[in-house]
């Protein structure tokens, strides 16, 4: 098997960018110049600039092409494969898709264990020439594939920040990057290499990590292999971004950061509106809070396994959604729970009870909540 589809098998990842099946130069004009690939001369890049084509890179989520890279012209699109090949050459280049995995890391354990029910892969930071050594080396040894080299190119990290620096962000951020090509050799004499570009983010402001990389892999035969390692870096540093799709990007996730800031103004009115009723009601509450605990200390006493994926075993309480996707902390074991706007929450078995047609608390409003893991109570 050969080394480039050994990287598609190691790294368990989804693919960062989709591409179209058409080769199409519509609005694929750009300048072929390099002014980051350093181990190009004048003369090389010229000889490079000639040789090659634009091919667009699709969003599939807006339907606009995301950017435009040069490749050879002698690269091909490949359909759909099982081995993952973008493009094949007729001299056995072939290029893989890219690859993407991110890590999620807290220093709080909680937090940890809610980015996992999440949905997020949760790892400690490891740095990228542990990552190399640790989890690359170790694998591919095991399948006969041996480092040649390895070597920098921060002319790709700089690359992916600046491409960065044009996203919009919802929340502040403080992200970094690096780059590492990784030369390597099977048993065969086969020759590929895998560009990893390394990533670290930390949230200045919410806490937390977000870690991880993109590989970029390509194999060749040895008479060929120099070039076509020469081709791919060339493409990758010459990425040009569509600024149409940077535009819509920024805008669909300016409004969906702005909605989710209304939603939780809004909340944050409704308590402020709300809390003259509050304490007007506190008694008939403060009645109802403590027989809600009784209740819960009643019950408590017979958990039994089931619970074990939304109960938190230290605290006994299960992790509750609302409609938004804010995750709540509960009491209990109550089957029946609602929660309004200042966080406070009751609860009970009665499917039927609802608070917000109770004289006694109807002058809030109260959503019901969701166990974390079912799609229904």
């Amino acid at each position: 098997m050969k080394a480039s589809y050994l990287f598609y098998i190691l790294v368990t990842a989804v693919l960062f960018f989709s591409c179209d099946g058409k080769q199409t130069n519509e609005n694929a004009e750009f300048n072929f110049k390099s002014e980051n690939y350093s181990e190009n001369n004048n003369q090389q890049q010229k000889s490079i600039s000639n040789r090659l084509k634009p091919h667009k890179i699709m969003s599939p989520q807006f339907g606009m092409p995301f950017g435009i890279i040069p490749i050879p012209q002698s690269w091909n699109k490949k359909d759909q494969n099982p081995e993952n090949i973008l493009f094949e050459s007729a001299n056995g280049v072939k290029v893989y898709n890219e690859q993407y995995i991110s890590f999620r890391y807290y220093n709080d354990p909680q937090k940890n264990q809610f980015a996992q029910q999440n949905g997020s892969k949760v790892q400690p930071l490891k740095p990228l020439e542990r990552l190399i050594n640790e989890d690359f080396i170790p694998n591919l040894k095991k399948k006969g594939i041996t480092l040649v080299k390895q070597y920098p190119l921060p002319q790709l990290a700089q690359s992916d920040k600046r491409i960065d620096s044009y996203m919009f962000k919802a929340t502040p951020e403080n992200k970094q990057y690096q780059c590492m090509v990784t030369e390597w050799k099977d048993d065969k004499g086969n020759l590929s290499i895998g560009i990893i570009r390394y990533f670290v983010t930390q949230y200045t402001s919410i806490g937390g990590i977000d870690w991880g990389y993109t590989i970029n892999t390509m194999e060749a035969p040895q008479n060929v292999y120099h070039k076509a390692k020469q081709d791919v870096i060339y493409a990758l540093v010459n990425l040009q971004i569509n600024p149409q799709w940077v535009k819509t990007n920024n805008e669909y996730y300016s409004k969906m950061s702005e909605r989710s800031n209304a939603g939780h103004r809004a909340r944050m009115a409704a308590i402020e509106a709300t809390g003259r009723a509050i304490r007007q009601n506190a008694k008939a509450y403060s009645d109802m809070a403590d027989s809600s605990h009784e209740s819960w200390k009643r019950r408590s006493a017979m958990s039994d396994r089931g619970h074990a994926a939304t109960i938190d075993g230290i605290w006994e309480r299960r992790n509750m959604t609302d409609e938004s996707g804010n995750i709540y902390k509960i009491d209990g074991y109550d089957n029946n729970v609602w929660i309004n706007g200042n966080n406070e929450y009751i609860g009970d078995d009665n499917p039927n009870h609802n608070p917000n047609i109770n004289t006694d608390t109807n002058s809030q409003n109260w959503e019901r909540l969701q166990n974390l893991n079912k799609s229904d109570d």
